[in-house]
């Protein structure tokens, strides 16, 4: 399967997620601190329909402050409806854009740790597919940019999923499930609990939980 056809796997199930919340469950909060379930929704719709000169537009708006039209960009568009946010939703299946700079790969993982982001606090659980969650891992510990420094986080650690064949790195060992190392990994302290090995306390150091 390539990384389009998972990005479309987990478009279909954040559609079918998001046809069964209730009305409570849209307003939530996220495991992302600005948004609400509905506010994360809406951006991983804009990262999959906004174009390179609608993109310039905004930072434009923004004055170039990428975090700021991120999070304000994604609770502008979770103020619409319900409904607009489900058919918005639906229609990025099949869809073969992507922010500019991006590949598929970082559309893949803003699909698997988002779609975490609601579910995990609304105790929604869902069994992602391993090779969904080990190419997220591959990505993740690539990224060294200011909003997602998985690189730099997994430096000088061991990790390794012992749910699935993956591992990477050397050092003190962190293990437990791709989804709990992958969720540290992109700053969401709530999954470390869920890991274990004389490394974690680096990692939490390191994203400051």
């Amino acid at each position: 399967m390539d990384t389009w056809e998972m990005i479309d796997g987990e478009r279909r199930v954040l559609v079918d997620l998001s046809d069964a919340l209730t009305p409570a469950q849209w307003d939530a909060q996220s495991l992302c601190t600005a948004w609400r379930v509905r506010d994360v929704i809406s951006h991983v719709i804009d990262g999959s329909v906004l174009s390179g000169g609608q993109m310039m537009l905004l930072l434009t708006k923004h004055g170039f402050r990428v975090g700021s039209m991120l999070e304000k960009e994604a609770i502008k568009g979770g103020n619409k409806s319900t409904d607009e946010l489900r058919d918005r939703m639906r229609g990025t299946i099949g869809r073969r854009s992507k922010p500019p700079g991006a590949k598929p790969a970082d559309l893949l993982l803003d699909y698997v740790v988002h779609q975490q982001d609601i579910r995990r606090p609304l105790g929604v659980t869902r069994e992602v597919p391993a090779d969904h969650v080990r190419g997220a891992l591959d990505k993740i510990t690539l990224v060294r940019n200011g909003f997602l420094p998985g690189k730099s986080r997994a430096a000088g650690l061991h990790l390794h999923a012992n749910d699935m064949e993956w591992e990477r790195g050397e050092g003190p060992e962190v293990a437990g499930s791709g989804e709990a190392i992958l969720m540290v990994l992109a700053g969401r302290g709530a999954a470390l609990a869920e890991l274990s090995g004389p490394g974690v306390d680096t990692l939490r150091a390191r994203i400051g939980a």
